[in-house]
This record gives structure tokens, C-alpha cells and sequence, in this order.
């Protein structure tokens, strides 16, 4: 993932320095470094990460065992327990600290909300080890649920394009066999994407022969092209022709790469000269949505 599409990441909520640097000018009761018993803290419960590789958790442990840890993990105290404290970023440094048989670890103490919790584990995690595309969309999903964000303040508080989140967010709607898949790495969210306004049993069907086959991306989204309902005949007899007419296999496959470029319908009317583009979009977020990816800010 991109150094740019991270946003401003953890230097927002530490924007003179370090972790370690900043402890070093606060005072105890806002924020200091200790070392704590690693059974004294928990895991986070908004943690978007679920998958941690066994093996890149044992690469990690042998270089604690050699270095130590070098970077502290962050925490906060749990409520109505100031013994105990409750991960918010360094769940993987955590864990690879326990299979080193360590007994404490050095730790940045500092009181959040549910909310940022949240928001400092996934940045955290999106700017050391990437998230697969299922995890990140659950974490945005859990934002925009539980915690009062919209697409649009989401996407300004991460740093990130609206389109990316709403993209992101549309993977949640694919089967959990699907889901299963892009999790572990047979099928890449671009195949995913493809697949998402499909019913349940054909999104199956056309990821199993993608993760089986190797298929790129454009051959699943040439396949969930075949695979939507035919256009019905128009309603009015002035457009029956046309309405009920077969496009041009080119002209049907470019319909389809803007159909999941917008994340939206969009039907190709061909006309004796030239012709016209259908978009639709179910309301104004939707709209906007559609207008930024056709035509991002920074580019007017």
C-alpha cells in the first residue's frame, strides 16, 4: 500500500515527534512509557487485524529475542482497572514478545475513546503490515456503525478518497465463502470488486474458477458481465429497438469496466451516431461519490 494513501497516520495524534519522544515531555498522568507485565494486557477488541501469519509472528519473536523490543507498544488503561491496560496499536509486537519469552514490554500509556482506539489500530496496522482488504473494510464498516462516522468525515479523517472507502465497503456484501478467499489471498480486492453486485450462488461460482483458473481481473469482470440478467425490452416504443438491441461485444465490455470503475449501473445507448451513457446513483452521497471518481479535486 502506498505511503499516500495513508493519510497522516499516527503523527496526527503525535505531531511533535516519536511516541518515545513525546512521553519524554509529558507528564504521568497524560502519557508515559513503562515497562508492563505482558499479562496485565489484553487485546484490543476493535483490533481490525484478525489473521496474524505464524511465521512472520516467529520472524519477529527471534528478533525480539536478539534486540528486545524497540518500539513500545501503545496502550490504555482499562476502565474501572488503572491495573490493567488494553492494546490500541502493537498487537503484533505483543504477541511475537510472548512466543520470545519475554515477561514485560515496553509500553506508551495514554487514555482513548473507543473511537480513536479504533482509529490508532488501524492506522497502526495500515502503516506497518498491511491489512488483507476484508480486515480494512470491517474496520471502516465498524467506524461508520459504532461510532457516528460518515463515508465523507471517514474518509477526511484517514486521508483516503471517499471512492476508496465506498470500493472498500462494498467487499462486505460478498458471500462469506468470498470473503474467505480474499482473506487469504486467492483472489485480490480488484477480483472481489467484480464479483460483489452478483447474486450469492454466481459470485461463488465465478470466484472458485478465478482462485482455480488464475483469472485476471478483467476475465472476472468479463464473466460477471455475462452473468447479469439481460436488459429488459424499454418501456417506451420509441426506444424499443434500441432497449432491446445486443451491444457489440467491445461496447459490452465497456460497459462493464465502467460499471465496476463506478461501483454503480451504468448502460451504454448506442445511436446511429455516437450515443449516450447512463449513470445512476441511488442519492446524493452516492452522487458524490460517482462525481469524485470521475473527477477528483486535485485534478480540476
Amino acid at each position: 500500500m502506498s505511503k499516500r494513501g495513508l493519510g497522516r497516520g499516527l503523527a496526527a495524534f503525535f505531531p511533535s515527534g516519536t511516541a518515545t519522544a513525546l512521553a519524554a515531555r509529558e507528564s504521568p498522568a497524560s502519557g508515559h512509557v513503562q515497562m508492563i507485565a505482558l499479562e496485565d494486557i489484553s487485546a484490543n477488541p476493535y483490533q481490525p487485524r484478525r489473521d496474524f501469519a505464524p511465521a512472520e509472528l516467529e520472524s519477529l519473536a527471534h528478533s525480539i529475542r536478539i534486540h528486545g523490543v524497540l518500539s513500545p507498544i501503545l496502550v490504555r488503561s482499562v476502565p474501572g482497572d488503572r491495573k490493567h491496560f488494553e492494546i490500541v496499536a502493537g498487537e503484533r509486537r505483543w504477541r511475537a514478545a510472548r512466543l520470545a519469552g519475554l515477561h514485560e514490554i515496553p509500553a506508551l500509556v495514554r487514555e482513548a475513546k473507543d473511537a480513536k482506539a479504533l482509529e490508532l489500530a488501524l492506522l497502526e496496522n495500515l502503516q506497518r503490515t498491511d491489512l488483507n482488504p476484508i480486515e480494512e473494510a470491517a474496520g471502516y464498516r465498524q467506524l461508520i456503525d459504532d461510532h457516528g462516522f460518515t463515508q465523507e468525515s471517514l474518509s477526511n479523517r484517514l486521508g483516503k478518497a471517499r471512492p476508496t472507502l465506498a470500493n472498500a465497503l462494498r467487499l462486505l456484501s460478498l458471500p462469506d465463502s468470498v470473503q474467505a478467499m480474499v482473506r487469504d489471498g486467492r483472489l485480490s480486492a480488484g477480483h472481489a470488486r467484480a464479483l460483489a453486485a452478483l447474486p450469492k450462488h454466481r459470485a461463488e461460482q465465478i470466484a472458485a474458477a478465478a482462485a482455480t483458473r488464475g483469472l485476471s481481473v478483467r476475465d472476472v469482470e468479463r464473466l460477471a458481465g455475462a452473468a447479469t440478467p439481460a436488459k429488459k425490452k424499454g418501456r417506451k416504443a420509441g426506444m424499443a429497438g434500441a432497449e432491446a438491441a445486443t451491444l457489440a461485444p467491445e461496447l459490452a465490455d465497456i460497459e462493464t469496466r465502467l460499471r465496476f470503475a463506478l461501483a454503480t449501473r451504468v448502460t451504454l445507448r448506442p445511436a446511429a451516431t455516437g450515443g449516450t451513457i447512463e449513470i445512476r446513483y441511488a442519492g446524493d452521497e452516492e452522487l458524490a461519490r460517482i462525481v469524485d471518481a470521475i473527477c477528483p479535486e486535485d485534478t480540476v
